[in-house]
């Protein structure tokens, strides 16, 4: 009996020290966002993973509500995650304080019982309040997809960060790397200029 013990201790063990070791390797991955991108027209920073690439996504037309900046994502193909930064024009809009900006966007997310809100916090970035809303949404084979969008707002411009990925796992993968680059995330004052920001 006391040899029956003692191996199920070992497997026990041994298995949480595999888990442990899986999940610090998930962690770790890409964990140093050492490379910059600056838009100074639209008066934003972050700093990337440098074996991630980058995408612009830039509009020009001033017409436009929402300009999509750029997107980042790792190099390596099988690995479909997206972190996106667009800008929203909400100078129109009668409330433009957090408390709306973030009713909002969630009954975007809800709309449709389409997505299932996770957790919705106030937090701060570069010095600005922002609302972080993690959720869920139904994917292929029925299964959810979590997915993150961080809304700061600045110089009557809601900034939107957005991670998606393609599955739950890509998510874990990925979410720490994300968090350090939202924690890059700087807004400086925009120029408004050459491009509809």
């Amino acid at each position: 009996m006391k040899s029956n013990n003692v191996i199920i201790a070992t497997v026990l063990f041994l298995f949480l020290m595999f888990v442990a070791s899986n999940g610090n390797n998930i962690k770790s991955y890409g964990q140093v966002v050492d490379r910059t991108y600056v838009n100074e027209n639209c008066g934003l920073s972050i700093n990337y993973p440098s074996d991630w690439k980058l995408e612009e996504k830039i509009e020009n037309d001033a017409t436009l509500p929402v300009n999509y900046i750029v997107e980042f994502q790792p190099s390596n193909e099988e690995d479909s995650a997206i972190v996106g930064i667009e800008l929203d024009d909400i100078s129109h809009l009668p409330d433009r304080t957090l408390e709306s900006i973030k009713t909002s966007e969630e009954n975007n997310i809800t709309m449709g019982e389409r997505g299932i809100i996770e957790t919705s916090e106030t937090i701060s970035i570069a010095g600005y309040d922002a609302q972080k809303i993690v959720y869920t949404v139904l994917g292929e084979n029925n299964d959810r997809l979590k997915k993150m969008e961080t809304d700061v707002l600045a110089y009557n411009r809601e900034y939107k960060i957005t991670f998606d990925t393609s599955s739950t796992s890509l998510y874990q993968k990925y979410i720490s790397t994300v968090e350090e680059m939202i924690r890059t995330f700087k807004i400086n004052e925009p120029t408004f200029e050459e491009i509809a920001c």
